[in-house]
């Protein structure tokens, strides 16, 4: 009873910091203003006049609608649809023969990514005043349209996945089960939220992750959608602190005395 007691004041504590993240997450992003893009150029101007290029940086947030970037729209690599960003994921499913604790010989189901990518292009995010680059670099798009999810079972023989310009190396072995193929884009034109740091450390202008760590978050979801989802998790985080918390306290004290 002890150690159970110790496990939930564990899942407590994690409980209270997944809290305090999304709390954090919350109170960053209604303290951020959100800038028309020509009120962004405009500081950015105001700060090069004043100590020249490469040292504006700014928190700031953009709202508009993904634009393509100047070479053009990009192609998803497994739907190849039109889009400004995409990211993608195959995962190997298999089975496996293993020996329990008794040495019993036994099958199990395991999976195996063998890729995942997201483009890192930069594209634009264009509201009523104008439009501002974003670099995206490896991250995510919260809410990105979910295109392709799709299983196909393995053909026997072969070593190699062809997956349009993918060719992946199964490696040795048997038991291959399929394939699972899921991919994400942000198509032209849909309705984008960012939120980091404005920056002309590369030259020019544009939206990116704080260099020094912090808050960045990309989003076809309006802010409005994201803060409901962060105090949300305060919520069901806090209750579950609460909860394991007393029951934890409760369980380590029974199991002292008794």
């Amino acid at each position: 009873m002890i150690w159970i007691g110790l496990v939930a004041l564990v899942a407590a504590a994690i409980c209270g910091f997944l809290a305090r993240v999304a709390s954090v997450r919350a109170r960053v992003m209604e303290s951020t203003e959100t800038l028309p893009a020509r009120d962004l150029s405009a500081l950015h101007e105001a700060a090069v006049e004043a100590a020249g290029k490469g040292h504006f940086r700014y928190r700031s947030e953009i709202v508009g609608e993904a634009r393509p970037p100047e070479n053009g729209a990009l192609r998803s690599e497994l739907a190849g649809l039109e889009c400004v960003w995409h990211r993608h994921r195959i995962t190997r499913k298999y089975e496996e023969t293993y020996r329990d604790s008794e040495g019993n010989r036994k099958r199990r189901t395991r999976t195996q990514v063998l890729s995942e990518h997201s483009s890192s292009t930069a594209f634009f995010v264009r509201d009523a005043t104008g439009q501002v680059v974003i670099h995206p670099g490896e991250h995510e798009v919260v809410g990105a349209e979910k295109v392709l999810d799709r299983f196909d079972a393995h053909s026997r023989g072969g070593h190699r996945l062809e997956i349009g310009p993918l060719s992946l190396d199964l490696g040795g072995g048997d038991g291959t089960i399929g394939f699972q193929r899921e991919e994400w884009l942000v198509r032209p034109g849909s309705p984008f939220y960012v939120h980091g740091e404005a920056t002309d450390a590369d030259g020019g202008l544009a939206v990116t992750a704080p260099a020094e760590g912090g808050l960045f978050i990309m989003s076809v979801k309006s802010e409005k959608e994201l803060l409901r989802r962060e105090n949300n998790k305060v919520l069901g985080f806090g209750i579950g602190t609460a909860v394991t918390a007393v029951a934890g306290a409760v369980l380590l004290v029974l199991g002292i005395i008794y």
